[in-house]
């Protein structure tokens, strides 16, 4: 048995009694905070008859743009009767709050990074009614997100090998997702995704099934797409892309979230030396050529800063030789690094500090992270 299953009873009591236990206090994460403001009428969501209900607007509330808009298209996740590669499953995020959507599904599934908790899941039921409401959920969404660490649950972006209607492939049911980050050959990647955008001599799992059920792993090239028209609907998303900018952004905080939950847990030198390197792009594979993307998302995610006395921010991206330009991850600001314990955080900062002093452009990624993120060590500065 997976050991991710023996650990499904333990994690669900634990996120239970958790929610139980704060639901008078003071909200850990974005989306508990929004379903407080919903509770008390300081904000409503705006129902749309276009056939994307609520999810606009609860984009919007949550402060999650939809040019990050990003697309798989196997039948692997909740509502996997309505998904295959006619109708794709619409992801859309932020540093701390994905949001997955299925067009004519009951369910809009969230995932939060929770200050307390490490993770915290909710669904909004996709029927239009006077009041929504966001729910907390556990052990449906730990089905698949408690398998991604032994110790914790985790963000989930995949390769999986699909069939013509989207049936996945697994070479081993007991370990039914190949987790990938930035860390992976792209030959080994997306499989499972559209991929748009433009990719210079990059060959990917992207866009593609399997034509023969009996060689189910025997895929063709996987190519970026300069447009999805003819493979569905466009209507049925909220953009016609599923932007590899977006895509590869979403795949680099989905590693760092895995990581840094692994090493709340454990605390191990292992875990620390990893989440060190995974967040100062150390391991990070190569772009063969310049890639681009296909939406906004590129300049609405470099334009939300912060940046320094010179202009310059860790959102910044290069899309050349890598995928960003910096070499100090994003994901310092945000809400699954506030999660680490005190004395975790404490070793990571010296080590990350000893780190950069090393990587070319680590001067400049210490001066950026000291100008824009409060409570670093004085020696940061």
């Amino acid at each position: 048995m997976n050991r991710a299953f023996l650990l499904l009873p333990p994690l669900i009591g634990a996120l239970a009694w958790a929610a139980a236990s704060r639901a008078d206090e003071a909200p850990t994460n974005p989306v508990a905070a929004l379903e407080a403001k919903l509770e008390s009428g300081q904000v409503t969501l705006k129902y749309a008859d276009d056939g994307h209900g609520w999810l606009e607007s609860l984009l919007a509330a949550l402060k999650i743009s939809p040019e990050s808009q990003v697309l798989p298209f196997t039948r692997s996740s909740l509502q996997f009767d309505h998904i295959n590669p006619k109708a794709p499953r619409a992801i859309y995020f932020n540093d701390d709050v994905a949001v997955g959507a299925v067009h004519d599904g009951g369910l809009i599934e969230i995932i939060a990074n929770d200050r307390q908790d490490g993770l915290a899941f909710y669904t909004l039921e996709t029927k239009k009614t006077d009041k929504p409401r966001l729910v907390v959920e556990a052990q449906r969404c730990l089905s698949c997100h408690g398998m991604v660490n032994t110790a914790a649950p985790g963000w989930i972006v995949a390769n999986i090998t699909p069939m013509a209607d989207g049936t996945p492939v697994f070479v081993d049911p007991a370990h039914p997702f190949d987790f990938i980050d930035p860390t992976r050959p792209f030959v080994q990647r997306w499989g499972g995704w559209y991929v748009t955008g433009s990719s210079q001599g990059m060959v990917h799992r992207g866009n593609v099934t399997a034509p023969d059920i009996s060689n189910p792993y025997d895929l063709p090239e996987g190519r970026t797409l300069a447009s999805l028209s003819g493979r569905f609907d466009l209507k049925e998303t909220l953009r016609p892309t599923s932007d590899i900018v977006a895509l590869m952004t979403l795949e680099h905080q989905t590693g760092f979230i895995d990581r840094a939950a692994a090493l709340n847990v454990t605390g191990s030198d292992a875990a620390l030396n990893d989440l060190i390197s995974y967040m100062t792009y150390g391991d990070e594979v190569a772009l063969p050529g310049p890639v681009a993307g296909d939406s906004g998302f590129a300049a609405e995610f470099a334009a939300r800063g912060p940046r320094d006395s010179q202009g310059r921010s860790l959102r910044d991206f290069d899309l050349k030789t890598r995928l960003f330009r910096y070499p100090l991850s994003y994901m310092i600001y945000s809400g699954a690094f506030d999660a680490l314990k005190p004395q975790i955080k404490a070793k990571l900062w010296r080590k990350l500090y000893d780190t950069l002093k090393t990587r070319p452009g680590g001067n400049d990624a210490i001066a950026i992270a000291a100008a824009t993120r409060p409570g670093l060590p004085d020696y940061w500065k």
